[in-house]
């Protein structure tokens, strides 16, 4: 071979990689841009456990940035998600990325209501942890910002997505136990974390900052709004914290259904959270960790009980109860989708609101010692 041949072959053996190298940097570019770039505003324990290992699991999914005030934690971020996370102090700084299309806000509580303005006002979808707000108004205030930015609004009602509910729900659409009459949750269990998850003015109260997770499931389950609120509780036992220890309150709903809640934070052993519902033909019972479903006919004396488990892909975690939280990956799904106008928010700014008004109506009955009126709480004429 002369070593005119030699430089020739070696030039289209150039052009031949350089023409791959293009390729397959367009091929990426394409990818890239039908990926949704994703910023987490607090990336602690819940903000990287529950949401940044569950989206870093999806191929259609870059989450660029993440935000957290503990250096530790936006190591631990970044040891995640790779070496190509920015990572900020400020969770102000994540929205500045013009490529973000959507973030998940996983801050304090009492944070959800500026960091939703700011997203919209930045032209960020959202998903924002529960509760949406701290208050009624808060929450008309984050509902309007999307509406105007005309951006997704979803509220982190993760149980809404647990097979176990989604079973019983179809079930009672179906009409396998009859006409709902009545539901009920029971949980015993430990304390919240210590932090900020104590204090009273970052969660809004222990009702609004652990259970409007279960009156939104009984908004849901029920199908009929709620109407009026009856509630007892105290600070008995875990009198270091800000929070009620435990509560037992009872709603009403429309067409004289009615729903039970009964909370302890002074038991964390052997209690399990207990969900059901009692119609004209039959009952549900189901238990959140053990992934049970138990159908009750009421014609006939035997029952059947079936084992319902969720997406084994999902990212699990444990929370301060022990307990393992489920249902996480296939809500971010529907983020996303809900992102790309493939469908609707199952639970958007107006489901959370409700769970909000139901939560702080209850806080209003243990507080005054009476009956609360949803209408009352819902127009802003009783605040606290």
């Amino acid at each position: 071979m002369t070593r005119e041949s030699e430089i020739s072959d070696r030039e289209e053996l150039d052009k031949h990689i350089m023409s791959q190298q293009e390729s397959a940097d367009t091929h990426t570019a394409r990818q890239d841009q039908h990926r949704l770039h994703v910023g987490i505003l607090g990336a602690g324990w819940f903000g990287r456990a529950a949401h940044l290992a569950n989206l870093v699991r999806m191929d259609d999914v870059n989450v660029l940035a993440a935000s957290s005030r503990s250096e530790e934690s936006r190591q631990a971020a970044c040891a995640m998600a790779g070496d190509g996370l920015s990572t900020f102090s400020d969770w102000r700084q994540v929205l500045e990325m013009d490529a973000i299309d959507a973030v998940v806000i996983a801050l304090t509580n009492d944070q959800h209501h500026a960091a939703c303005l700011a997203a919209f006002a930045a032209g960020k979808h959202v998903l924002c942890e529960k509760p949406l707000g701290l208050t009624v108004r808060e929450c008309d205030e984050i509902i309007a910002a999307a509406e105007s930015a005309g951006k997704i609004i979803q509220v982190g009602h993760e149980m809404r997505f647990q097979r176990l509910y989604e079973q019983t729900r179809e079930m009672v659409c179906r009409d396998e136990i009859g006409d709902v009459r009545l539901a009920y949750c029971r949980e015993y269990r430990g304390p919240m974390r210590p932090g900020w998850r104590s204090s009273a003015s970052a969660t809004g109260g222990m009702l609004v900052e652990k259970n409007c997770h279960h009156f939104d499931m009984f908004h849901w389950l029920l199908d009929a709004r709620p109407l009026k609120v009856t509630a007892f509780g105290g600070r008995d036992v875990l009198l270091d914290r800000e929070l009620l220890d435990n509560a037992q309150v009872l709603v009403e709903h429309e067409g004289g259904r009615r729903a039970v809640l009964e909370i302890c934070l002074f038991a964390p052993f052997g209690g399990d959270t207990e969900i059901g519902l009692v119609g004209s033909r039959g009952r549900i019972d189901t238990l959140n960790q053990a992934q049970r479903l138990t159908h009750h006919r009421f014609d006939l004396p035997e029952r059947t009980e079936v084992q319902v488990s969720d997406f084994a892909g999902a990212a699990e975690f444990i929370d301060a109860a022990g307990h393992i939280n489920r249902g996480m990956f296939p809500e971010l799904r529907h983020f996303v989708e809900c992102c790309r106008g493939e469908r609707s928010p199952l639970v958007g700014g107006a489901e959370g609101r409700l769970s909000v008004a139901v939560s702080l109506a209850a806080q209003f009955a243990i507080a005054r010692g009476e009956t609360i009126l949803m209408d009352d709480v819902l127009s802003g004429a009783v605040t606290g």
